[in-house]
Formats: structure tokens, C-alpha cells, sequence
């Protein structure tokens, strides 16, 4: 029995690093319709966010950071949002596209 020795190649890969400006996230705001089976607690009056039929009722969802790291969502009432005093910024409008309907 003989063994045959066979050189082994290694293959050298360059990487590129790309250079970014660095991103500091803000807290941010939108207001978005209620959604059915919503579970969230107003974060300002501690009451239920509802979603109701009859009643096009909006909350606002805010993203908030803390020392630029993601920390949690909070939800408001509308109303709510503006009692406290918008601590989040002036929410802005997230348009939502309805839900895709499936062929057939």
C-alpha cells in the first residue's frame, strides 16, 4: 500500500471594509390605526389600547433608545400622546397597505 501525498491549496479572499457615518437613532413617533387583537397598554394612562369597529380610533407607537440602543415600543392613546405632552416628537403619519389578498 503506497499513499500519494497531494498538495492541499488555500485560496486567499480579499475583504473591503466600507467606512459609514456613524448613525445615532432618535426616538421616534407614528400614528397608526388600531389594530384588531392589539394588546398594548397606553403607556401614559396605563388603559388598554382597544381597537372598536364602529370608531376609527388611532394610537401612537413610539420606537424608543436609550444611549443610542434600541430599548423598547410604547404605545399611547391619541389623545393620550398629546396630554403627555408628545415626549416623543411630533408623531408622524405611517401609511399602511392593506392587506394582500390571496388568488383564487
Amino acid at each position: 500500500m503506497y499513499r500519494r501525498v497531494v498538495p492541499i491549496q488555500h485560496f486567499v479572499t480579499t475583504t473591503t471594509a466600507v467606512i459609514t457615518e456613524s448613525f445615532s437613532p432618535v426616538s421616534r413617533a407614528v400614528t397608526r390605526p388600531v389594530d384588531p387583537g392589539n394588546d398594548a397598554n397606553c403607556a401614559h394612562c396605563g388603559e388598554p389600547v382597544k381597537f372598536a369597529a364602529r370608531h376609527q380610533r388611532r394610537q401612537v407607537i413610539a420606537n424608543v433608545y436609550l444611549d443610542s440602543r434600541w430599548d423598547r415600543v410604547e404605545h399611547f392613546h391619541e389623545d393620550c400622546y398629546e396630554a403627555a405632552g408628545s415626549p416623543y416628537g411630533e408623531p408622524g403619519d405611517q401609511l399602511v397597505a392593506p392587506p394582500r389578498r390571496r388568488p383564487g
